[in-house]
């Protein structure tokens, strides 16, 4: 008896605490269950009624890292255009209905047709009334002028390539009744004709493949021979005075339209960003009824669970169904409470918080197992045993105490990691993961408040009704009594027997030795796909397989991506033009550019210094030298903007008057770069970051890169750190919490190598099924290491707590898998079939947090039920020094040598 009394483990200070709560709470609850359970109704609803009046809102910027350098690239860019109003852009992209070629008379009048009807028959509210793209339109207006010309010229030809003095339809330059015209921004999954390396006859390449001949050699006439996409663009500077919902109606007319529409030789797809933020926010909504499908799996399995185990006892009454439906619909009240709060606090409703209902359901529900598993256990062990009858008041309150006691501190630590670990991710740079995070963070929190104040207030209600009933029966005892409590016995007796032949197996060495090759075999498994994980991004997966944005970033990533990846270089201190120092710099810092390895070259650069100079020189029908040429005042500068061929260049420049005329403040030229390898994302941001380098040796032009992806592609290079930084913090904040409940060190040790063995197996096998780590899967790795805890914080838990009752292991694993082994079952079974509606979502995210949530559940349950009792047992086997007596345990039996000094 002395021995088992020095074995005993001694509660830590924060559990003794924490066990004084639950003791308060139980007496509390009992005394007016109703007024907890209407007064927490009445708050969650009152929150909850915001939720309806609050839309959802997304934007591509809440995946940028609030620190990124894209951040401030925008707002240069943005401020370039401020004194015309905010830079808006809705783009067409136009392929060919039959997937071949654009070359036909039917698509390329079709094509204008498109053009025509956006430019002239879709009105904007303005401060003037309504008006078209034309007509509120200022800088870019003739922008896809080029492609009408294009038309223009096939149709004179007749629809032919062939030769004409007045007609040169070629690539990347098309010359129209003299008119020189670029088609390289609108033209794209070109191929030409190029001469021969082998024979006099021509060659038909992709664009990409003859850069070098596009660039040092003298273009073929009429050389485009296939064009498999054409993007107009219709850019505007949209001003304060216009309201944001008449420009989202404006541009969600013009998609609607063409959404309906059908032509024959052409498809259209339209994309702006409120097009672009509608489509994530319908992808989020398709979440919400799965939640009643996963609500009605859990209700169902829930009920019959709660039945199983109640009848086996002899406690199965109609009320365990309400219980059941209360621990399914409490995760729904707090995330309303939360999403209420939150949006009362200023908080917006992104998309990502439609998964927050799924994680609260499975993590609520699991405390509801526990909670009634450890009810049902004390009644029947108080029918059983208990000869004296107390006052039910105080029976109640005692049962309740002994509950809560019991199982408070195991929801306590499950609960309060979930909350830290959703806390830790908020503290990430990206503003989507911190909003997720603070949802999620808070919605377990008030989960966990409503736990005490709703579930248990209503386990009181249930528990008196169900202490007067059995009052009678010890009065009034029948053969149907005698015979459910005969039958409830014998269960009870299997179920033991059951437990106890488990636990010998996992006692069994033969079952150690196997499981300690398995688990290396499994670490190896997971630690080669956690280091073969990369960083990817892919704006595809925010939106629905069906979307429209599919095949418009599809075209993106076949057509423009790997080929035409658009560079825009904005000179915010370019000097005096007419300073020949000043315009060499520029000269200069254009072919750095046009240098790089993967640079189309001159053709793509869009540079107005060039055709200015050649303006210049045409004007005096002579060449000067450029000493001659700084001569010139700047009022030729606005001569050549007024000149019909070059008046487009007015959208690239920021210029203000002076006594000498036009004098510029700022421009922005654009240059091009191709390659296979960027249709990944990662590799587009590297580029992205070579560009940055360029722009920073030339500190004196003060220069700014703009990309349109940049507040993507800025993610991708802090993902991997930001994901480390948080999942080690996470692990290690784990591990002292933990520490707050369990004192004694081999335990201790024991759940925090299966917290991360689970999560370690989480992020490899994640990878092997398939996974990029991206902003999604950062969110589901955070929330993966707090679920991760659950399962071998009971465990553990009730294992530290059997010694205090039991000398060996084996008999305080059998006592432990009594107590938690049925609810971690119950758990496990009930997350997963609720996450299996998550997979019939078409959808990237809900893919993610079904694979993640699956195998975090999967590993913790194998975890907390298989190596967890086998490390406890092997543990035991190493001889531990109690003051002058070393102390070894094998099964049953307990091993005692004294310590020679």
């Amino acid at each position: 008896m002395k021995d088992q009394e020095g074995r005993c483990q001694k509660e830590t200070i924060f559990v003794q605490g924490i066990q004084g709560f639950f003791s308060k709470v139980g007496d509390a609850v009992c005394y007016a269950p109703w007024t907890f359970i209407i007064v927490s109704t009445a708050f969650s609803c009152a929150l909850s009624a915001i939720i309806p009046f609050r839309e959802m809102e997304n934007n591509i910027s809440d995946f940028t890292p609030y620190q990124a350098r894209s951040r401030q690239e925008l707002q240069i860019y943005e401020s370039f255009f401020s004194d015309r109003g905010e830079p808006k852009v809705v783009y067409a992209f136009i392929r060919p209905k039959d997937g071949e070629n654009l070359l036909t008379i039917e698509a390329l009048n079709q094509t204008i047709q498109v053009m025509d009807k956006i430019n002239y028959d879709f009105y904007l509210k303005t401060s003037k009334g309504k008006e078209n793209y034309q007509e509120f339109c200022r800088g870019f207006c003739l922008i896809n002028e080029p492609v009408r010309n294009f038309a223009k010229g096939f149709f004179l030809n007749n629809g032919s390539l062939s030769g004409s003095s007045h007609v040169d339809l070629g690539y990347p330059v098309t010359v129209v009744l003299g008119r020189k015209l670029y088609m390289d921004p609108n033209f794209f999954g070109v191929k030409i004709a190029i001469p021969s390396k082998n024979s006099e006859k021509e060659e038909i390449v992709e664009v990409a493949e003859a850069t070098k001949d596009i660039n040092n050699s003298p273009q073929i006439s009429n050389n485009i021979r296939h064009l498999g996409l054409i993007v107009l663009q219709f850019r505007a500077e949209i001003g304060d005075e216009i309201d944001p919902e008449a420009l989202k109606e404006y541009e969600m007319e013009i998609a609607r339209y063409f959404h309906k529409v059908e032509y024959s030789s052409i498809s259209v797809h339209v994309l702006t960003d409120n097009l672009i933020t509608t489509e994530i926010v319908r992808a989020g909504l398709t979440l919400l009824p799965f939640l009643g499908i996963g609500f009605l799996i859990m209700t169902i399995f829930t009920t019959t669970t709660f039945w199983i185990s109640a009848r086996s006892l002899g406690q199965w009454n109609k009320y365990k169904i309400l219980i059941a439906l209360t621990a399914c619909i409490l995760p729904f009240m707090a995330c309303g409470t939360t999403m209420g709060a939150m949006f009362l606090f200023g908080f917006r409703f992104g998309s990502i918080l439609c998964v927050t209902p799924f994680l609260v359901l499975a993590i609520s529900v699991d405390d509801g197992f526990l909670v009634m598993n450890s009810w049902q256990r004390i009644c029947h062990h108080r029918r059983k045993h208990n000869a004296k009858r107390e006052d039910i008041d105080e029976d109640l309150r005692s049962r309740m105490r002994e509950m809560l006691i019991e199982t408070g501190p195991s929801v306590t630590i499950t609960s309060l990691t979930n909350a830290l670990a959703f806390g830790i991710g908020a503290l990430t740079p990206t503003p989507e993961i911190q909003l997720f995070s603070i949802g999620n963070a808070l919605a377990v929190t008030f989960d966990y408040i409503y736990q005490l104040t709703i579930f248990t207030a209503l386990m009181a209600v249930v528990g008196r009704w169900e202490l007067e009933n059995e009052r009678k029966s010890l009065k009034f005892v029948d053969y149907e009594t005698q015979h459910s409590t005969s039958e409830s016995s014998s269960s009870t007796t299997g179920t033991k027997k059951i437990v106890k032949v488990y636990c010998k197996v996992l006692t069994d060495r033969y079952t150690i030795m196997s499981l300690i090759f398995l688990l290396a075999v499994y670490w190896y498994i997971s630690i080669s796909g956690t280091l073969k994980i990369k960083p990817e991004l892919d704006p595809q997966r925010l939106f629905l397989e069906k979307s429209d944005m599919q095949f418009i970033f599809n075209a993106r990533k076949v057509f423009i991506a790997p080929n035409y990846a658009t560079c825009w270089v904005l000179i915010n201190n370019p000097g005096d033009i007419r300073n020949s120092t000043n315009r060499r710099k520029l000269r200069e810092l254009v072919d750095e550019f046009e240098a790089l390895p993967s640079a189309l070259g001159k053709y793509s650069t869009k540079f107005f210094l060039r055709d200015y100079e050649e303006f210049l020189q045409q004007a005096d029908e002579a060449e000067f030298e450029e000493e001659s040429m700084a001569l010139k005042t700047q009022d030729d500068l606005g001569k050549f903007l007024a000149w019909p061929e070059f008046s487009f260049w007015k959208g690239f420049l920021q210029t203000a008057n002076s006594s000498n005329g036009l004098v510029i403040d700022r421009f922005f030229f654009i240059t091009a770069f191709h390659g296979a390898e960027l249709v990944d994302w990662s590799k587009r941001a590297e580029l992205l970051n070579v560009w940055r380098g360029v722009a920073d040796r030339h500190p004196s032009l003060n220069i700014t890169v703009y990309e349109d992806d940049a507040r993507f592609l800025d993610l991708i290079e802090t993902m991997i750190p930001t994901t480390w930084q948080s999942a080690l913090l996470t692990l290690i904040c784990m591990f002292f919490v933990t520490l707050l409940f369990i004192s004694d060190p081999p335990t201790l040790f024991v759940a925090t190598f299966s917290i991360l063995s689970t999560c370690v197996g989480v992020f490899g096998l994640v990878s092997w099924w398939g996974a990029d780590l991206d902003p999604i899967l950062m969110s589901a790795t955070v929330m993966s290491i707090g679920f991760a805890v659950d399962i071998p914080a009971h465990i553990s838990y009730h294992y530290f707590q059997t010694s205090k009752q039991f000398p060996s292991v084996i008999h305080r694993l059998e006592h432990t898998i009594s107590a938690v082994g049925f609810p971690i079952l119950q758990a496990s079974v009930s997350t997963i079939l609720c996450v299996l509606s998550l997979f019939l979502v078409d959808l990237h995210m809900s893919q993610t947090f079904a694979k993640t949530l699956f195998l975090v559940v999967f590993l913790g349950a194998i975890h907390g039920l298989i190596v967890m009792p086998v490390l406890f047992n092997l543990i035991s086997w190493v001889p531990r020094r109690k003051g002058k007596v070393f102390i070894a345990e094998e099964n049953n039996t307990t091993i005692a040598t004294r310590h020679i000094s």
